[in-house]
């Protein structure tokens, strides 16, 4: 049998990246979403619980990259709000192992300013060579689903959602009525419409609250 030796990726420049990805990393929300849990759903370094504060009451943080939950456990420890952050590919079905693919620029490798989705757990490239690929699996991480979190939690407030493809199969075919606000990104066009799709049936899609829609 061949295993797949594994890449390593870390964190440069944290300061420099800490201020990159709080710009970077926006996105909009209904003045009328505050308080209850807020599920970050692509956490990164904590961006989201660092931009919006007390804004919720209880913020619910996972990532692919452990170094990611680290940090984001160090940037949001004294936010004044619960912060809970774990390892864990959101993903279609529970208790599964999923890979975890370090984002490739093709002028500056693995090591890199200036994409915000530095892990992903979809395998993808683009014509310019930018993307998710096989040869740079970084990890192998276990997996949760939304029905999961809202057994755990109960009903969410707000879920964002900005992890890099894997919106798809966490979200497809899911029940959603527990949620009431969902704002994120969306990303490779060939199925776009169907989740927007299935976001309509639960009235949980409005474009201005997506990005690369």
């Amino acid at each position: 049998m061949k295993f797949l030796k594994m890449k390593t990726i870390n964190i440069e420049q944290k300061d420099q990246w800490k201020d990159f990805i709080l710009r970077e990393a926006q996105y909009p929300i209904p003045p009328s979403c505050h308080g209850g849990i807020c599920v970050d759903a692509g956490t990164n370094i904590g961006d989201f619980p660092l931009n919006h504060g007390n804004r919720f009451d209880k913020y619910i943080c996972y990532d692919v990259f452990q170094e990611n939950i680290e940090e984001c456990k160090k940037n949001t420890k004294d936010l004044g709000v619960p912060v809970e952050a774990y390892q864990r590919a959101v993903w279609s079905k529970a208790g599964e192992m999923v890979e975890v693919y370090a984002y490739q620029q093709a002028s500056n490798g693995l090591q890199h300013f200036g994409n915000s989705g530095n892990v992903g757990c979809v395998q993808s490239m683009d014509d310019g060579g930018y993307g998710w690929i096989k040869d740079n699996q970084i990890d192998l991480v276990q997996s949760i689903t939304v029905e999961e979190i809202i057994e755990e939690y109960g009903e969410i407030n707000l879920l964002k959602i900005d992890v890099e493809g894997s919106e798809y199969p966490f979200l497809l075919g899911k029940d959603l009525s527990k949620i009431n606000y969902i704002v994120g990104e969306m990303h490779f066009d060939e199925q776009k419409i169907e989740l927007i799709e299935w976001l309509k049936k639960f009235d949980k899609f409005d474009r201005r609250l997506w990005k690369n829609i």
